[in-house]
C-alpha cells in the first residue's frame, strides 16, 4: 500500500490494480477500506477490471455428492495427474439445518459467474466464488423438470438465464426486471435443441448442440447453435464436418482459454476421435463466421466409447484433453439399479490414455462434469439492491 501513496488515484485505479490478477486483489481488500469498496462495491472497476486484467484459468469438477471442487491437472510429468481438491463451500440459506451446504445438480459457467440448479431444480443460485456474491431465485411456474438453463449476458453487460424445454418452450428471465418471460421463435425452422447439459458460454453468448435436416431434407445433421442474449434469436455454427448416413456418437463443446470454442467429434462404432478448434470469438461481431483448425486425431482403444454426456477441457499448446463421463454398467445389476464410475481420461496427442477411477457406486441424478471457471469480480444486479456473501479459500 505504502507504494502506492504518492501515485495519482486515478492511475492507481485505472491503469494498476485494474490489471492485477482478480484472487490477488481478493487479498488486497483487506488492506485498506478504499479498496475493499473499490473490489466489492465499484461496478464501473469491476467491468473495467474484467476487461484488462490477465484472465486466471482454474478447472472445477462436480461431483455426485452434489458438491463442486477445484481441481490440479498436471501435464509435465511423464505420467499426468489429475487431482480433486477440497470442495467449495455454498452455504444454502434456504435449509432448516444452519450451515447446510447447497446440493448442486447441474453447473453453467459465465463471466466468473457459476449458474447452479438444485437436484430436484426447485431452485437455482447465481453465485461468484471469489466474492461469494449469490442471487437466488425460482423457475417460473411453467418450471418442468428437465429442462435446460444457460446464463449470458446482453448489451451493457445485463445478465439473463434462458430455459428452453422443448422445441417451442422458451424463457428468459432478466436479472434488471427479476421477471420470467416467454420467447418465441428462437430457433431456425427445423430445429431443435440438445437437452443434455452440454453447453458453454463464451463472450456472453451460449453454445450448445441442436439437431435437424440437411439441405435436402432427407439427413439428419448436427451443428452447434450460438444463443445470442443481445437478439434473443439462436443461430447455426456449423460443425467441421458431417457423419455420412448417421449421427457423432459423441459431439462435445468446451471453451480454450475464454477466447475459442473446441469441439470433440467420435465417429459412431469406432475409436476415431478429433479435437477441433475455432478461430477466436470476438463478442463484438455478431456475424462472424467461425472457422475450424483440427489439433488432435486420435486412436483410442475400442472400449473407450465417449457418451453425449462427456465433457472436456483442451489444453491447445500441450496438446493434451482432460475428460470426464459416467460410466454406466448395465450389465452388473444391483438392487437399486444400474451402477456408474465417474471416471476422468487423460489423453495426449499420442493417444495414451491415463485414466482416473472414482469406483463404482450406484447412479445418482446428477452426472460427473468438469468446466473451466475464471474468477471474475463481476457483479450481480439484485432484487431489491439486497446483496448476500459468503466467502472461503478459492
Amino acid at each position: 500500500m505504502e507504494l502506492f501513496r504518492d501515485l495519482p488515484k486515478e492511475l492507481v485505479e485505472e491503469e494498476i490494480l485494474t490489471r492485477v490478477p482478480a484472487t490477488y486483489l481478493k487479498g488486497l481488500g483487506s488492506t485498506c477500506k478504499l479498496w475493499n469498496r473499490l473490489f466489492n462495491g465499484d461496478r464501473r472497476f469491476a467491468r473495467n477490471h474484467s476487461d484488462k486484467a490477465a484472465k486466471q484459468f482454474l478447472g472445477l469438477i462436480s461431483t455426485r455428492a452434489f458438491r463442486i471442487c477445484p481441481i490440479i491437472v498436471d501435464l509435465d510429468g511423464k505420467v499426468p495427474t489429475f487431482e480433486v481438491k477440497t470442495e467449495l463451500s455454498l452455504v444454502d440459506p434456504h435449509s432448516k439445518y444452519p450451515g447446510a451446504q447447497f446440493n448442486v445438480g447441474a453447473i453453467f459457467h459465465c463471466d466468473g459467474l457459476l449458474l447452479c440448479t438444485s437436484v430436484d431444480e426447485s431452485r437455482f443460485v447465481v453465485w461468484n466464488p471469489l466474492t461469494g456474491e449469490t442471487r437466488w431465485f425460482q423457475p417460473s411456474c411453467r418450471g418442468t423438470r428437465g429442462r435446460g438453463f444457460a446464463l449470458g449476458y446482453g448489451e451493457n453487460k445485463t445478465y439473463k438465464i434462458l430455459s428452453y424445454y422443448n422445441e417451442k418452450d422458451f424463457e428468459v428471465y432478466e436479472f434488471s426486471s427479476d421477471s420470467w418471460r416467454v420467447v418465441d421463435d428462437i430457433m431456425p425452422p427445423g430445429w431443435t435443441l440438445d437437452y443434455s447439459d452440454a453447453s458453454v458460454s463464451l463472450k456472453g453468448s451460449t453454445y450448445l448442440f441442436g439437431y435437424g435436416k440437411d439441405e435436402s431434407k432427407t439427413q439428419s445433421i448436427e451443428s452447434l447453435v450460438k444463443f445470442d442474449f443481445s437478439t434473443e434469436k439462436c443461430v447455426l455454427v456449423p460443425l467441421p464436418y458431417q457423419c455420412k448416413d448417421r449421427l457423432f456418437q459423441a459431439a462435445c463443446v468446451s471453451v480454450v482459454k475464454d477466447e475459442k470454442l473446441s469441439v470433440l467429434l467420435q465417429i459412431e462404432d469406432t475409436s476415431k476421435t478429433e479435437i477441433w478448434v475455432s478461430n477466436k470469438v470476438d463478442e463484438t461481431e455478431t456475424t462472424q463466421v467461425v472457422s475450424w483448425n483440427k489439433v488432435l486425431s486420435l486412436d483410442l482403444s475400442p472400449d473407450l466409447q465417449l457418451c453425449e454426456d462427456a465433457k472436456f477441457l483442451l489444453d491447445e499448446e500441450k496438446k493434451a484433453v482432460v475428460i470426464s463421463m459416467n460410466w454406466m454398467d448395465y450389465e452388473d445389476q444391483v438392487a437399486a439399479g444400474t451402477r456408474s464410475k465417474e471416471m476422468i481420461y487423460i489423453v495426449g496427442e499420442d493417444s495414451e490414455v491415463t485414466q482416473v477411477d472414482f469406483g463404482m457406486e450406484r447412479t445418482s441424478p446428477c452426472l460427473v462434469g468438469i468446466l473451466n471457471y475464471v474468477p471474475s469480480l463481476v457483479q450481480m444486479e439484485q432484487a431489491g439492491g439486497k446483496r448476500k456473501r459468503w466467502t472461503f479459500d478459492m
